[in-house]
């Protein structure tokens, strides 16, 4: 039985794919705390573009380093910096969007 509730935050599997030479990819698994909203707010948001809907249902993440090799903390002002890489960006969108109607894509 499915329970209605409020926009769930939810931990969700995104797979990072990096480019590299040759054409082909690297693949690094993290872990984003999502907001998933209703489709109504969705759609207000949606129209600031993509990286509004991300800054704003994105509540943390996991396995993700920094420059450094060390844990990155979850800021908006690193949040930022990592929505500037295409790769990130795309990534993050498809994993909000495949979280929002609960499916899992694996690797």
């Amino acid at each position: 039985m499915y329970t209605v509730m409020n926009n769930p935050i939810v931990w969700w599997p995104v797979v990072i794919s990096v480019p590299i030479d040759g054409g082909k990819t690297s693949e690094h698994e993290v872990s984003l705390q999502l907001k998933i909203v209703e489709e109504d707010e969705y759609n207000e948001i949606v129209i600031k573009g993509e990286k509004a809907i991300l800054k704003h249902v994105i509540k943390g993440w996991k396995h993700i380093d920094d420059i450094d090799g060390k844990a990155m903390k979850f800021t908006p002002e690193n949040l930022d910096v990592l929505l500037k890489k295409s790769f990130v960006h795309r990534s993050f969108m498809i994993g909000y969007v495949n979280a929002s109607i609960g499916v899992v894509v694996k690797n």
